[in-house]
């Protein structure tokens, strides 16, 4: 998955449905379309969204594993996420 995608995913499965102007790349949104991981919505009679779909739910979970594997909810892996984050971070400031 290219930053793009990955950036664009996190961003439908953290925030979304996210309206088209407010995702991060529309080139990874668009791969993200074709690869079944989002879906276009609509969202009060309003065209325009884009919302991560049950794949994209799994495909997040997978790319922010924990210590024993694959994480079980978006809340784990989001935790996963940002705790990766800040180490990374703290390692660069180092």
């Amino acid at each position: 998955m290219t930053g793009a995608e990955k950036d664009t995913l996190i961003a439908l499965v953290e925030q979304g449905p996210l309206w088209d102007g407010d995702v991060p790349s529309k080139t990874g949104r668009d791969a993200l379309l074709a690869q079944g991981l989002a879906v276009r919505v609509v969202v009060k009679g309003e065209d325009g969204w884009q919302a991560a779909t049950y794949a994209g739910r799994d495909a997040y979970r997978e790319m922010f594993p924990g210590p024993d594997g694959p994480a079980a909810t978006i809340k784990e892996a989001k935790v996963n996420r940002l705790t990766r984050r800040a180490i990374n971070s703290a390692l660069r400031a180092a």
